[in-house]
């Protein structure tokens, strides 16, 4: 029987060969799609899965009165150590350090220097939390004393090629100095998917930081930039230990806290959900939305259901040419129920068909897409059994939701009926299939709707003020020993005929800026302080940027004042959280409570609101400080579109001042379009399903109109006989399923106004949708349409009538 089955399921597919094709190149396509989907998706959940079961990280959220939380993936210094003491439930506890948060670091080995990004600071007990692939060196304990680093494998092969990492001496230049380190671990950053992939680990009791770290160490409230991690018995209440790290904080920050006029809360974050969570004022690289993710997975969903809709549109639609097969087979026996299971055996049979090709399409399409997302996915042995039960799950359920109503549909023809020739469409068929029709075309208008609105809001990004100009701007960062050297390489560099001005900052815009306080103004105390964010500069930064003010003067030239009152300027929207206009903002004093010390800082100026951070962000309230000249970074006005040779004629300058240290420059246009990486991501995938998508429906279409054509060929040709003309029965073939079209654009507006003003919430500068976008997509999935079902109706519309009724 089942070797019967499939015989005639092959039989019916080689003598339907073009309703076959259709069928399995779109649910080629689709599965195809699914499975990039697959893998990408689990590549990003299974992040930080192997470091394995109850290891939290401890996150701060801190809020001032009145005002929104500022939630950080980190907290303060003397936090980890506190908690694994004092709380019974937590086994072990360590904290590690992002050292490129404090300036630029350096690694040097024999005559040769390089920038190296992503260093490390970390408490040695850290690698009994963190599972780190350690390939060579003391694996039991990587960083057995201070002066011993671990290296990321990338970076041992650079520095020492072929020869053995363990034993080398380097020196590593961080905030805390320039000291010597011997290598005692190499670890592979590839073998896991990791949030935390440092190039070298130091130990937090090395020279320079254990001291730095020391002085922090009864400051409770201050200074979050350590990330730390705890590691928890089996079975451990989790808001217990979260309630006890509470009661631990308070005992020993309520003073801070009062003094601050702020409040602090600290939470648990289990580890493997870090690398989804973009909630945070800096996230780490690389994190990816969860609701990129949930989109992804509705995208593959929708396209496979598109082609599961062809499926079912096609195999009902060939009713009529298998009603009579329908017929005998029931006379001779089959029950419904054994007609069933023969149609969905087919559909299974069609669908593994298609599996089959849809992975040789993947492994084709893999290289591109790895290429486009930035990471290394496929098909690998750890993996093959999660496939395995996937591809197997998948085709299970493609094909019974693809040909269960086909074998339904087609197990109800009655053999009286069908043997006499009445095999047309049930009413409740047909309807189905628009349904069908109307729900591919909704979604195929929705998709290309999603393009358009978010190229336009991509534009709106490119192309948005700033606050300040960045074209024509080069970036040169300075490690933490050569900020000194600032005032001199500005002296040298504005010598060059191409530059225009050359000015310095700690952060540049697009940068997260670590420094930030909670600032009064006179008259008032820290409770009603506002956030605000602090960014040291020196004379020329707003020059070089061209900053505008809207009140007041920019720096002058001269030394920083000895007194407790610096000079700063602000921007707009610190002036309206103060409750000054920007007039009334000038010869102000703020203040700020640090230690028992009363800082004041007068208002000389004030710029406009510049976007420092990205645009989905709101604009903050940001201070600008003049500072001594040392300054970690600068930037460069020029003029010209040649950044190439601006670049050579800074390396030259460079070279002669610094010729033992690493010469690094950036256009500052490209940094700030880095921040929207994963937003274009976004819209490029979008743009690619869309597509595809489109061409499915169309596929299908393509199928159904030749369908309908040749079903009501002999009532064309008596029309024709009778005196139609071409347009009139181009007009026949065409009106009914154009008509599906029309009603999928009208159905799919409200729709796509939701779904896009969903994803522009999260844009605090957004563009505002108009009607153009959605007219457009209809306007242009109807000509698609339209000229895909074309082909048949003029095919239709031009043949003989003589041809068509002299069988009759």
């Amino acid at each position: 029987m089942l070797k019967n089955y499939i015989k005639t399921t092959f039989r019916g597919m080689v003598r339907n060969r073009l309703f076959t094709s259709i069928n399995i190149l779109g649910l080629s396509i689709s599965i195809a799609c699914c499975l990039l989907i697959f893998l990408y998706v689990s590549d990003q959940l299974n992040y930080d899965r192997h470091h394995g079961d109850g290891i939290y990280r401890i996150n701060s959220s801190i809020t001032q009165k009145g005002g929104s939380a500022l939630n950080i993936p980190s907290t303060s210094v003397p936090v980890a150590m506190a908690v694994q003491a004092q709380i019974p439930e937590i086994e072990t506890a360590a904290r590690i350090i992002d050292s490129e948060k404090f300036g630029k670091d350096v690694i040097f080995y024999n005559d040769e220097s390089f920038y190296i990004k992503s260093g490390a600071v970390a408490d040695s007990s850290i690698f009994q939390i963190l599972n780190f692939d350690i390939i060579s060196g003391n694996q039991e304990m990587p960083l057995p004393n201070p002066s011993s680093v671990v290296l990321e494998s990338t970076w041992a092969r650079k520095l020492f090629g072929s020869e053995p990492a363990i034993g080398q001496i380097v020196k590593i230049s961080t905030i805390a100095g320039e000291f010597e380190f011997k290598v005692s671990a190499v670890y592979n950053k590839t073998t896991y998917s990791s949030h935390i992939n440092p190039s070298f680990i130091i130990s937090t009791s090395s020279a320079g930081w254990r001291d730095y770290l020391s002085s922090l160490s009864d400051q409770w409230v201050t200074n979050n930039f350590a990330a730390a991690y705890v590691k928890c018995y089996p079975n451990t209440n989790i808001d217990n230990v979260e309630s006890e790290i509470d009661h631990i904080f308070r005992n020993n920050g309520a003073s801070d806290i009062k003094a601050f006029g702020m409040d602090k809360k600290m939470s648990l974050q289990a580890i493997e959900e870090i690398h989804t969570d973009v909630n945070f004022s800096s996230n780490i690289d690389g994190t990816v939305s969860k609701t990129f993710i949930n989109v992804l997975i509705g995208i593959g969903a929708l396209i496979l259901a598109l082609a599961c809709v062809n499926y079912v549109n096609l195999s009902t639609a060939q009713a009529s040419n298998r009603a009579l097969e329908v017929g005998v087979r029931k006379v001779m026996g089959i029950t419904s129920k054994g007609l069933i299971i023969q149609f969905l055996g087919e559909s299974f049979i069609i669908i593994a068909v298609a599996m089959g090709f849809s992975i040789l399409l993947v492994e084709f399409c893999l290289p591109v897409f790895n290429q486009f997302i930035g990471k290394s996915i496929g098909f690998s042995m750890e993996s093959i059994g999660t496939l395995l039960a996937y591809l197997v799950s998948f085709l299970l359920v493609t094909a019974f939701l693809a040909g269960l109503y086909p074998a339904i549909y087609l197990s109800s023809f009655k053999p009286t009926s069908v043997l006499k020739g009445k095999n047309r469409d049930k009413a409740g068929t047909s309807i189905l299939r628009k349904v069908l029709v109307t729900a591919q075309f909704m979604i195929s208008i929705v998709l290309i709707s999603a393009i358009l609105v978010i190229s336009e809001q991509v534009e709106f990004v490119k192309s948005k003020d700033l606050g300040f100009a960045s074209s024509q701007r080069i970036v040169v960062p300075l490690a933490n020993d050569l900020d000194e050297m600032a005032p001199q390489l500005k002296e040298q560099f504005k010598s060059l005929a191409q530059v225009q001005s050359v000015g310095g900052s700690d952060y540049i815009p697009g940068m997260f800026i670590f420094s930030d306080l909670f600032v009064y103004k006179h008259g008032e105390t820290m409770d009603e302080a506002i956030h605000i964010y602090q960014n040291e500069v020196d004379t020329d930064f707003a020059k070089s940027l061209d900053m505008k003010l809207v009140a007041g003067q920019h720096f002058r030239e001269g030394v920083v004042d000895d007194s407790l009152t610096n000079r700063v300027i602000v921007n707009t929207e610190a002036t309206r959280q103060f409750g000054f206009t920007p007039e009334e903002a000038i010869g102000q004093t703020i203040h700020v409570d640090w230690n028992g010390i009363t800082y004041n800082y007068d208002i000389v100026g004030v710029t406009k609101d510049i976007n420092q951070f990205s645009l989905h962000q709101s604009i903050e309230p940001i201070m600008l400080v003049l500072g001594d000249g040392a300054i970690p970074n600068l930037v460069i006005h020029y003029d010209g579109d040649n950044y190439t040779d601006v670049k050579a004629n800074l390396r030259a300058i460079w070279d002669q001042l610094i010729p033992d240290a690493p010469f690094e420059s950036f256009p500052l246009n490209d940094h700030l379009i880095a921040q929207y990486e994963s937003d274009f991501k976004t819209f490029d995938l979008i743009k690619y399903f869309a597509i595809i998508s489109v061409i499915i429906s169309c596929m299908g279409l393509y199928a159904l109109s030749m369908y309908i054509a040749e079903r009501r060929f002999k009532e064309i040709g008596v029309r024709k006989a009778l005196g139609a003309e071409v347009k009139d029965i181009l007009v026949l073939v065409t009106k009914d399923l154009s008509m599906l079209v029309v009603i999928a654009f009208i159905i799919s507006i409200p729709v796509s106004v939701f779904v896009m003003e969903k994803w522009l919430d999260g844009f605090a500068y957004k563009i505002t949708q108009g009607a153009w976008s959605y007219a457009i997509a209809g306007l242009l999935t109807i000509a698609i349409a339209w000229l895909t079902i074309s082909y048949q109706a003029i095919r239709a519309a031009i043949t003989n009538p003589v041809d068509v009724l002299k069988d009759d």
